[in-house]
C-alpha cells in the first residue's frame, strides 16, 4: 500500500513551485530497505532502495539531478510471485537515458510481465520547455476489468492516487486530495515553505479510518485482509502493529 498526492504547476509565479508532491510508502516493517541516498555510476539518482532478496534494487519513489521523477504504487490484488518485481520501473527510468514518453510506451508494451501497478513519470528538466512536459501515468490495472492506461495528466490539477486505478479511487485518495489542494492553495510559494511542509506532514500522518469505502473494501477482502486490517489500511497513514506493517 502506498499513496501519493501531487500538483505540477504549468506557470510558476515568482517564488512558486513547479511540482509539489507528497508520498507515503506502506510496507512490512521487516522488509530490508536502504534509506534515501545518492546512487548510480555518478551518484546522480536519489531514493530509498528495496533490499528484499529476489526483489532488491527497486524503489517506490526516486528522482535524479536532471529532473526525472518516478513514483510507483502497486495495485491491491492477489499477486503472482513468478512475475518481475515492479520497483525497477522507477530505478530504470531515473537512471537511464530514455525519454519519458518512450519509456512509458516500452513499459506498456511489457505490462503483462508485472503484477498490477500505477506508475507516475515526471521530467522537470526536459531539454525543451520543462513547464510544457506534463506527467505521464502508466497502469496495467489487470484486476479492475482489464483497465490499461497510458495518458498524460493535466497540469494545475490536484491528483490523489493510491493502490487502485484512477477510475476507481479509494476514499483516502479522494479525501486526501481535497486536503492536499487546500494546503497547496494556502501556501503556494516559498514564503510559506515551513507551513507547507508542516501541513503536508500532518496530512500524510493522518491515521483516520476512511471507511466505508466499497472500492477499497472489495479489493482488501479479495487480498485476504482481516476486518481490523481493512480499517487500518483505509487511512492515509497506515498503522497495523499486529501485522508489523505500516507507513
Amino acid at each position: 500500500m502506498c499513496i501519493v498526492f501531487f500538483c505540477q504547476i504549468e506557470i510558476c509565479h515568482p517564488g512558486g513551485y513547479q511540482l509539489i508532491l507528497a508520498n507515503n510508502r506502506d510496507e512490512s516493517w521487516h522488509r530490508p530497505t536502504e534509506e534515501a541516498h545518492f546512487w548510480g555510476d555518478h551518484k546522480t539518482c536519489i531514493s530509498g532502495l528495496d533490499r528484499e532478496p529476489g526483489r532488491g534494487g527497486g524503489t517506490w519513489l526516486g528522482m535524479n539531478k536532471s529532473g526525472k521523477i518516478g513514483v510507483l504504487l502497486n495495485i491491491l490484488s492477489q499477486t503472482d510471485q513468478t512475475k518481475i518485481g515492479r520497483g525497477h520501473l522507477v530505478t530504470e527510468y531515473i537512471s537511464g537515458n530514455t525519454a519519458m514518453s518512450d519509456y512509458a510506451d516500452r513499459i506498456l508494451e511489457n505490462r503483462d510481465k508485472y503484477n498490477g501497478f500505477n506508475l507516475l513519470l515526471f521530467d522537470l528538466g526536459h531539454e525543451e520547455d520543462s513547464l510544457t512536459v506534463k506527467p505521464v501515468f502508466v497502469s496495467n490495472s489487470i484486476s479492475y476489468h482489464s483497465c490499461v492506461n497510458l495518458r498524460t495528466l493535466p497540469a494545475n490539477t490536484f491528483v490523489g492516487l493510491s493502490n487502485s486505478p484512477l477510475e476507481y479511487p479509494f476514499q483516502k485518495a479522494l479525501r486526501g486530495k481535497d486536503r492536499f489542494g487546500e494546503i497547496v492553495t494556502k501556501y503556494p510559494t516559498t514564503a510559506g515553505k515551513e507551513h507547507l511542509i508542516s501541513n503536508l506532514l500532518d496530512l500524510m500522518s493522518d491515521r483516520t479510518s476512511m471507511l466505508p469505502d466499497p472500492v477499497f473494501e472489495k479489493a482488501a477482502m479479495t487480498a485476504g485482509f482481516s476486518p481490523s486490517r481493512i480499517s487500518q489500511q483505509s487511512a492515509i497513514n497506515v498503522w497495523c502493529p499486529e501485522n508489523q506493517y505500516g507507513s
